[in-house]
């Protein structure tokens, strides 16, 4: 029963490498959950705004909210399942003997470039809304 030494320095290294990616996870957790509920909250705030301005096309803004609502909550569910694919990599990584750190920079990218064009989509759904509603309000006999 042989057992490989240890070497104190590089145990408590791996242990803070544990850590912070523990802590990772958890503010991943947190900003996905923040999403989610952006993405519940938009839905009851659309209906909010429909019934305070009548004269919009009801049914549009509708469409629009549950769109960006049900992206939103899609988006935090994915990067939800992307942060916890990385912290089991990166605890599998850490458990190894010849554990050396290696940053991935493409699963941020991937996440920058997702959250950039949820951004995009809303903002473009938002603005075309609120452009076709005047348009229709312009052609309506007040």
């Amino acid at each position: 029963m042989s057992q490989q030494p240890t070497n104190i320095t590089n145990e408590l290294a791996k242990q803070r490498n544990r850590a912070a990616a523990e802590r990772t996870l958890v503010s991943w957790i947190q900003n996905c959950l923040t999403l989610i509920g952006f993405g519940i909250a938009f839905d009851r705030i659309f209906n909010a705004v429909n019934q305070t301005f009548s004269r919009n096309d009801a049914t549009l803004n509708a469409q629009i909210a549950q769109i960006v609502g049900l992206s939103a909550i899609a988006l935090g569910i994915f990067l939800l399942v992307l942060a916890i694919i990385s912290y089991l990599k990166d605890v599998r990584s850490i458990a190894q003997s010849d554990y050396l750190y290696r940053p991935i920079h493409t699963s941020t990218a991937f996440v920058v470039t997702a959250i950039i064009l949820f951004g995009l989509v809303t903002l473009v759904a938002i603005f075309m809304t609120t452009v076709l509603i005047s348009k229709i309000q312009i052609f309506l006999p007040a």
